[in-house]
């Protein structure tokens, strides 16, 4: 999803540490875990493969280039670190037609207009954010109403995440934010199209 994204620049800066021989550590293969439930279009892509789990062609897709040094994953249970290890133990390169359905998935992703927020949290951490507003979690509600149409999303944007804290509209456009974005985000816009949506 990052590897040709234009704000987040993942093939430019691989390209770059190839280039003066140095090696790579890829943080976030699985985009904090909003590549393993997938869209029903995209998932259809990576069941007709009949293949391994949809982290296993994240992780795999950041481990199959040249001078990988590790790939760090985020892990919830035992299900999950045994799921990892099983492919990672005896690595296989992505076969031509794996390749074929991770740019399937990708372009399924790209038309639904998703905000492609990692949920890392920098942008809350330390008092980033003046007016306490909850960037991430209005983020996650923001996709999970236009996406996947869940509309329990209002209740969650209301009564959960800005009861004591910061609605989208309260946003000052300071830009601490924006600074500490490592996916480059444009929050304050951002936020603008999460206030149209939740606060009609």
């Amino acid at each position: 999803m990052d590897y040709n994204d234009a704000a987040v620049q993942s093939r430019k800066c691989y390209e770059l540490c190839r280039e003066y021989g140095k090696s790579v550590i890829v943080m976030e293969p699985v985009k904090g875990g909003s590549l393993v439930n997938l869209p029903d279009e995209a998932q259809k892509i990576f069941d007709e493969l009949h293949g391994g789990s949809n982290a296993s062609y994240a992780i795999r897709f950041a481990a199959d280039f040249d001078g990988i040094e590790m790939v760090l994953s985020g892990m919830s249970n035992m299900e999950q670190l045994e799921d990892n290890i099983s492919y990672m133990k005896d690595f296989q390169h992505l076969t031509e037609e794996e390749k074929k359905a991770i740019d399937g998935v990708c372009e399924v992703f790209n038309n639904l207009n998703m905000i492609p927020c990692t949920a890392c949290r920098y942008c809350i951490e330390e008092n980033e954010c003046p007016k306490a507003i909850r960037i991430p979690d209005l983020f996650s509600c923001y996709n999970t109403k236009t996406v996947f149409h869940n509309w329990n999303q209002d209740y969650y944007y209301n009564v959960v995440y800005t009861a004591n804290n910061g609605k989208a509209s309260e946003c000052i456009k300071c830009g601490k934010c924006e600074k500490v974005c490592p996916q480059h985000l444009p929050i304050r816009a951002l936020l603008g199209d999460v206030a149209k949506e939740f606060e009609k």
